[in-house]
């Protein structure tokens, strides 16, 4: 049985095919008449076909430089105007390369900022946590990150989040490449949360929670002696009834303002329930005590010589702590005091 001869002539390319597509459609071939015409015809045919060859791998080559031009002006676009600052950072610090957003987070140019260390644009107080965080860079494969306040330079303080990450393993061990977030609003918002988490919202004063939580903190401390203050507002519930809870709101904002000119900054003032008051006087003893009840007293007269139509009437009692043990009991003592005093109004 014969063998099937297999074919000699090599596989066809895309590329050759297009190559004759194209060459078909820009010619009409004429059929030569002798074998040496047609070695001749055959020579000449593939030498077009070649040459079309390159001609479209040129028009690909182009395309795909076309292409990548464009790519890499879109990829320069979205690095120098993206919503976060990029840097490219030395182990020192020093800035090799930054984005537009970056810049502006540094309130400068970029010319202004390459080749400075980062940190100099940091806050001093922050600078400390920055040095921590970009020597972490340098010793963990894993990404790193921290919080810092930049220099204002005369603008509004400016909060920025920072993530940054090398790779230990390329050449350019030298570096690091850091995202550096606005987080401003959000330490703002953080800040409001608090405030709000510690404050009584009518009065402004510090609330009943924290107002135990510096109780507490004052047992284990070492500010004795202390002393307790506490107050409360005498007919409110007449005053809500006869002129409004409106007029009951403004008398308690009344009280509020007295007690906080009247004692000092570091005392801790604090609404603790509806028409109740507390004082935490730290380093304060009996004494003391008294004479800052008597400036409540001054104070609430003055008041009172303006405001006739709604005028302050407070109850007030004080007990002192010498020891920690003692500083629950001296809260008792202070309330009981305060209701001593009431029931002689």
């Amino acid at each position: 049985m014969r063998k099937k001869k297999s074919s000699t002539n090599p596989p066809v390319s895309d590329l050759q095919l297009k190559a004759e597509l194209k060459l078909r459609e820009g010619k009409k071939r004429s059929t030569p008449s002798t074998a040496s015409e047609l070695d001749t015809s055959r020579l000449i045919h593939e030498l077009e076909v070649h040459q079309v060859e390159l001609e479209i791998q040129n028009e690909q080559l182009l395309q795909s430089q076309a292409e990548l031009e464009s790519t890499l002006t879109l990829y320069a676009e979205l690095y120098a105007l993206a919503p976060v600052g990029y840097f490219t950072l030395a182990r020192d610090g020093t800035i090799r390369r930054a984005n537009l957003t970056g810049a502006k987070l540094l309130n400068r140019g970029i010319n202004e900022i390459l080749r400075r260390r980062f940190e100099v644009f940091v806050e001093a107080a922050f600078q400390s946590t920055f040095r921590e965080f970009l020597a972490r860079v340098f010793v963990n494969e894993k990404k790193q990150a921290c919080e810092v306040h930049l220099e204002a330079d005369g603008g509004a303080p400016l909060w920025v989040y920072i993530e940054a990450v090398t790779n230990l393993t390329s050449q350019e061990q030298d570096i690091c490449y850091a995202i550096v977030s606005d987080i401003t609003e959000r330490k703002q918002a953080e800040e409001e949360l608090r405030e709000l988490s510690i404050h009584d919202v009518l009065t402004g004063l510090y609330n009943h929670g924290f107002f135990l939580a510096e109780l507490a903190r004052l047992e284990r401390g070492r500010e004795f002696p202390v002393s307790i203050v506490m107050v409360d507002v005498d007919h409110l519930k007449k005053i809500n009834d006869e002129h409004g809870h409106a007029a009951g709101d403004k008398l308690l904002k009344q009280v509020a303002k007295v007690l906080m000119s009247a004692f000092r900054a570091g005392d801790v003032v604090a609404r603790i329930g509806g028409d109740e008051f507390a004082v935490l006087l730290p380093t304060t003893d009996a004494p003391a005590a008294d004479i800052s009840l008597q400036r409540v007293r001054n104070v609430i007269r003055e008041n009172n010589a303006r405001e006739t139509e709604i005028p302050i009437h407070i109850s007030m009692g004080v007990s002192t702590a010498d020891k920690a043990e003692r500083l629950t009991t001296a809260l008792k003592e202070a309330d009981t005091n305060m209701y001593r005093e009431k029931r002689r109004h």
